[in-house]
């Protein structure tokens, strides 16, 4: 009996020997978890950023200059990763401290979202980025942006305040573990969700973008398309009218069509990520049939509500969002307005308003006509 009860004693002291102080056991848990994956991210992280333009072909110009910086941009996301870990194991530390790994979570999925939201540079403009890959319905690109951007401010932000916290830090006593991974585990699931709800919303905001008429893409899209087409053509009268009323200050007649109708894809159906259309109306006339000095209607413009700037050309724009812009080329002086936006897709409405005879660049029109719309 008295031999069990020496061993039972060896054997209790050997185990309290051997066992790890507080704070500097292996790794267990989650927090031993994270230990262990963040080498690992400080890696995948940026190979991700190189590599995924590549990925599923939604990559530009930018996916070929991230690879040419590759041997840079990896090992420096790499390095500077992995300070504030080789910093935490010089003080003591074996897993993660639980204040940090929050943080943790935001500096990684900082840099997916960064990623997800970076769009692709083409030569004909802006590709979509990954995201849109994920995301079927419209989400609009000023939401997107705005993403990125804060994707890019708390992924640093983070970091930062990791590599503050591994400079002063102790290794956490054993009894404040179980608190901190339930902080841990709370944050494992928070960050990504909130990432996932920050995307729904901006999906749910998106239809709820209002055009120059006061109209959502939503109630736009439930509109029948012949009101769509009749709004169009009303639209269009409009804009015809603004620059009519410009026209009639220069010259009474003599004025020839150059555009009238439909112009581009304006920038803001790309950002809202919306068909939209907006109209377009310029005219010439002979500079020695009116008014050729361009300072001289500058004041009666501006009686019409147009907000003037005057340089080589003159440009103004006015609260409803039409712009105009009038130039004196050689012996002809060009007056073009161009409409605000509006939602709708101008291939559906072309179709229900019909085709319109060419325009007839020989044709001389007086001020306050212009050519129809469509058939």
């Amino acid at each position: 009996m008295v031999r069990i009860e020496q061993r039972t004693d060896m054997r209790v002291g050997i185990d309290a020997f051997s066992a790890p102080p507080p704070g500097r056991g292996g790794p267990t848990g989650i927090l031993g978890f994270v230990w262990a994956v963040w080498p690992w991210m400080n890696w995948i992280l940026p190979v991700f950023l190189v590599l995924h333009g590549f990925i599923g072909s939604v990559g530009g110009w930018e996916s070929l200059m991230l690879l040419v910086g590759s041997p840079v941009i990896v090992p420096a996301f790499g390095l500077l990763g992995s300070l504030p870990r080789f910093i935490l194991r010089r003080r003591g530390h074996r897993t993660a401290p639980g204040v940090i790994v929050p943080l943790l979570f935001l500096n990684w999925w900082g840099w997916v979202t960064f990623t997800l939201t970076m769009e692709g540079s083409g030569d004909n403009g802006a590709l979509p980025s990954m995201l849109r890959m994920f995301v079927t319905a419209p989400l609009a690109r000023d939401y997107e942006g705005t993403l990125f951007g804060g994707a890019v401010l708390t992924a640093v932000a983070a970091w930062v305040v990791v590599l503050v916290l591994a400079c002063v830090l102790k290794p956490q006593p054993s009894q404040q573990t179980r608190t901190w991974s339930i902080v841990a585990w709370a944050s494992a699931v928070a960050v990504p969700a909130l990432l996932i709800g920050v995307i729904v919303l901006g999906v749910s905001l998106t239809p709820q973008q209002r055009d120059s008429a006061g109209l959502t893409v939503a109630e736009v899209a439930a509109t029948p398309l012949q009101e769509q087409a009749d709004r169009a053509r009303e639209n269009y009268t409009e804009t015809q009218e603004r620059a009519a009323a410009v026209r009639e200050l220069i010259a009474p007649d003599g004025w020839t069509v150059s555009e009238s109708g439909f112009t581009g894809t304006p920038r803001a159906c790309r950002i809202a990520d919306a068909e939209c259309y907006a109209f377009a109306a310029e005219f010439a006339a002979p500079s020695t049939s009116g008014a050729s000095d361009l300072e001289s209607i500058v004041e009666p413009l501006r009686a019409q509500g147009w907000d003037v700037e005057a340089t080589s050309r003159l440009e103004a724009t006015d609260a409803q969002g039409y712009t105009l812009r009038i130039e004196v080329v050689r012996d002809d002086i060009y007056v073009e307005v161009t409409s605000p936006h509006w939602w709708g897709y101008d291939y559906d409405i072309g179709e229900v308003i019909g085709d319109r005879e060419p325009l007839d660049p020989a044709r001389v029109y007086r001020f306050d006509e212009w050519p129809e719309l469509g058939a």
